[in-house]
């Protein structure tokens, strides 16, 4: 009876086991149908006895959205437990549970899936609470540092915007690996920067040099105390700041630009005054340079198209290589480089960088410059001290530029303050304080404060003498003192400059002469002539004068004194062109041919030569009528004393007035460029004549 009992024990045990064992398979096998209904059933009776293998296939039924039990939630409830209940079974059940693919590849393979549809759920609504949540329940995901990266990118930006250094702080201590460690560093000091400077005072940045010298912005600041101890651009700026911020990376900067100021008018002995009261100047080697260069003449010269500046000697110092130079004035010349123009010194260092569409040569310290049509003025330093705003903008005259700001011009100081508000269509320099202006296309005079001399009322207003204005307004001229009251007025047309208390006055195409106070002194009886307000003005005691087509001179009480028969008259001299009979000749005052009529052309002696013209062309004579110059130019006028500009088939050279030819006949242009220096151009070349020495400068080329 026993046996039988034991008998049937075993019996139903192992029917049971089979039982459980084929319910696991038929849940697996009704998952691999897609029977999710009966696999779910299944899974959920074998749970208690299998746990490990149903954990799985319920994580498989709940990740799978092609049923309606899909719940990532208990997705990753179920495989957490399969992947942490798998470990624990028997090498058999491992065996036999392979055979539906449960094993730990599959279970992690499952577990990363799981984790990557919470990553991807995560992503269409990120922030910093459930990404972190995210990385605490799924360290395993391969998203992980995707999930960073995405949380440390929106905290960045949210404590960026909130443009605190404390902000900032506060992230890298929560997040101190961050991958924006590096960028939020960066900011940190910006931050700090801004904070402990916000006031924007010198103090400001002289106590954050000083708290915090590690700062990168470090630098930003020493500029910033340089901008501000300099900001009035003078001299007893510079040197202060010197002496209080040695250490500052712009002392080197300072130094310059307080050099360039005390030698605004350059001369050697400006330099020997720095020396004296900079001793501790730096630069000792470029101030002993400078001194040498001090009194060195450079003028430019070119080569291969480029320009550089050489000695009078020819000799090349600083080699050609701008499109274009100037002279050097006030130790300083500009250069054109690129379209743009700056400055150089004799060093050829550059000390204002090429920026400018034009620019003037340095005048008393100071240059206009253009940028973007607009005008301006900077100093030596290159310090603007008048702001680039204007559309035009005269030279610095009795402390005034005039200058023109939306369409009407005004008057501003050397500083740039407005004087004298816009207002003139048109304004002109200073002259004795008083200055000429227009307004609907009438002439005025003004004051230095900008008070009405004149109101602008009148189509011609002139200085006339000391004591007179010569106004013109539609024919008639008036003389008016400067009293404002009225001396004369006569209806004329033109009147003329007044030479020795005499000036012309044209009436009715009729010439007469007023004196300096605007009197009538010689009666407009006389024909107009071609330029007659200039040919015939008073030359000492005598004046030219027409009638009936004729030419005759008169004296300064209009006395006829050389008979008005002539056909033609040159200028009053004292040996005078004179036309008869077709040719030209010269007489004297008292009307007699001193050289004879011989020529097709005459000008009126000067200095003691004339201008005669025969068919072989033009040339010079003296008094005796002997050629001084030949014949044979096209072209003849004075240059200088004792030197003429000649021209035959389109080229120039120069004669001395003894006949000598000093510069050859082979240069397309010759005119004066310095008070000492003719420019001579002949094609691709440049050369010099140099008027006190008499002779031609050439580059020295290899």
């Amino acid at each position: 009876m026993t046996k039988n009992k034991l008998f049937l024990f075993f019996c139903s045990v192992f029917v049971f086991q089979v039982s459980f064992a084929s319910r696991i398979d038929n849940a697996f096998d009704a998952l691999k149908q897609y029977d999710y209904f009966k696999a779910k059933q299944l899974f959920y009776r074998s749970l208690k006895k299998q746990p490990a293998a149903a954990s799985y296939g319920l994580a498989i039924i709940y990740f799978r959205n092609d049923n309606p039990f899909h719940q990532l939630d208990s997705a990753y409830q179920f495989i957490l437990r399969a992947d942490s209940l798998y470990p624990q079974l028997t090498p058999k059940s491992k065996e036999k549970f392979a055979l539906h693919n449960v094993n730990s590849f599959e279970i992690n393979a499952l577990k990363e899936k799981i984790s990557s549809a919470f990553f991807q759920l995560e992503m269409q609504h990120p922030s910093e609470l459930s990404l972190n949540a995210f990385l605490k329940k799924h360290p395993w995901s391969q998203e992980k540092f995707k999930a960073i990266h995405v949380r440390d990118s929106l905290v960045y930006e949210q404590v960026v915007a909130q443009h605190q250094s404390l902000a900032i702080t506060q992230f890298l201590a929560k997040y101190p690996e961050t991958a924006y460690l590096n960028r939020a560093k960066i900011q940190f000091n910006l931050f700090q920067y801004e904070e402990e400077t916000k006031a924007g005072t010198l103090a400001a940045y002289i106590d954050f040099e000083r708290n915090f010298p590690t700062n990168p912005h470090l630098l930003e600041a020493q500029d910033s105390i340089y901008k501000l101890s300099t900001k009035e651009n003078t001299l007893a700026a510079f040197s202060q700041f010197i002496q209080s911020f040695p250490g500052n990376r712009n002392s080197e900067t300072a130094w310059r630009k307080l050099y360039q100021l005390y030698t605004a008018e350059y001369a050697v002995d400006v330099i020997q005054h720095f020396q004296r009261d900079f001793p501790n100047y730096p630069f000792t080697e470029e101030l002993n340079r400078e001194q040498q260069l001090a009194s060195a003449v450079l003028i430019p010269y070119k080569n291969n198209n480029k320009f550089g500046w050489m000695e009078l000697s020819g000799q090349p110092v600083i080699t050609a290589q701008y499109s274009s130079v100037g002279f050097f004035k006030e130790d300083l010349a500009w250069v054109e480089k690129d379209g743009l123009y700056g400055f150089v010194n004799k060093a050829n260092d550059l000390i204002i960088a090429c920026q400018f569409a034009s620019v003037t040569d340095f005048e008393k310290g100071r240059a206009i410059v253009e940028v973007d049509g607009k005008f301006g003025c900077i100093d030596r330093t290159g310090k603007l001290i008048i702001p680039v705003i204007y559309e035009d903008l005269g030279t610095l005259t009795e402390g005034l530029h005039y200058m023109q700001l939306n369409g009407l011009y005004g008057y501003i100081d050397g500083k740039g303050k407005t004087l004298i508000a816009p207002q003139f269509d048109e304004a002109y320099s200073f002259n004795n304080g008083k200055a000429f202006v227009k307004l609907n296309n009438k002439t005025g005079i003004i004051d230095s404060y900008g008070a009405y001399i004149l109101q602008p009322e009148f189509d011609e207003v002139a200085f006339f003498s000391d004591s007179l204005y010569v106004l013109k307004n539609e024919g008639k001229l008036i003389f008016l003192r400067h009293d404002q009251s009225i001396k004369a007025s006569y209806f004329a047309e033109e009147i003329g400059k007044l030479v020795i208390d005499r000036a012309v006055l044209v009436q009715n195409n009729k010439v007469g002469y007023v004196d300096g106070q605007g009197a009538l002194v010689i009666p407009a009886l006389h024909d107009a002539f071609s330029n007659v307000v200039s040919d015939g003005e008073f030359v000492g005691n005598y004046a030219k004068v027409s009638k009936s087509q004729k030419f005759g001179i008169i004296d300064r009480t209009g006395k006829v004194i050389v008979p008005i028969q002539h056909q033609a008259l040159g200028k009053v001299s004292g040996l005078i062109a004179c036309q008869k009979a077709g040719k030209w000749g010269f007489i004297d005052l008292t009307n007699k041919f001193v050289i004879q009529p011989i020529y097709d052309e005459a000008y009126s002696f000067s200095d003691g030569l004339a201008q005669v013209r025969l068919a072989t062309g033009v040339g010079l004579i003296n008094t005796a009528g002997q050629i001084i110059v030949p014949i044979q130019f096209s072209a003849i006028s004075l240059l200088e004393k004792q030197l003429v500009l000649v021209e035959k088939d389109g080229v120039f050279g120069i004669y001395r007035t003894n006949g000598k030819e000093v510069v050859p006949v082979e240069y397309q242009q010759i005119r004066k460029i310095q008070p000492n220096l003719l420019l001579l151009s002949k094609g691709a070349e440049i050369h010099y004549f140099n008027l006190e020495t008499q002779t031609i400068i050439q580059p020295i080329l290899p």
